[in-house]
């Protein structure tokens, strides 16, 4: 797929630390099985999730009032969606940056995750497929 996304933009996602709020907290990485999400996965009975946030839509930072409004909106979707969920954070840890409040949701489909990072206005989110090994997905 051919991207629209800026270089640095693309490299900083790939790079990132995907930071899970779980009772034992755990991160995420591209390419990296993880094996804390396994047992997530047994618990939750999903095989298939998806880390998902609205915070700065298409990577233009919105204030922090802005961006809470726009993830609760995500949350309230997700419910609705009668998804199991857990919070989190997409942040470059070699930064002083705070990162990106997100939500880690199990049992998603591909193509629902793809549309809520579309209809929330990110460039990518993470696809994790049934083998734990998360994955960038563009979506522009």
């Amino acid at each position: 797929m051919s991207s629209s996304i800026r270089t640095n933009l693309l490299e900083s996602y790939q790079s990132a630390n995907y930071h899970v709020h779980a009772a034992s907290p755990f991160v995420l990485k591209i390419g990296q099985q993880s094996s804390k999400l396994q047992l997530l996965f047994l618990k939750f009975k999903a095989y298939q999730a998806s880390f998902i946030t609205a915070y700065n839509p298409a990577s233009l930072e919105l204030s922090v009032d802005e961006n809470k409004k726009r993830n609760q909106s995500l949350e309230e979707k997700i419910r609705l969606l009668g998804l199991k969920y857990l919070c989190g954070v997409g942040k470059c840890d070699d930064n002083e940056w705070s990162g990106e409040e997100s939500f880690l949701i199990f049992g998603i489909d591909q193509k629902e995750a793809i549309e809520l990072g579309i209809k929330f206005g990110q460039n990518a989110i993470l696809w994790i497929p049934k083998n734990t090994i998360p994955e960038l997905l563009l979506l522009k």
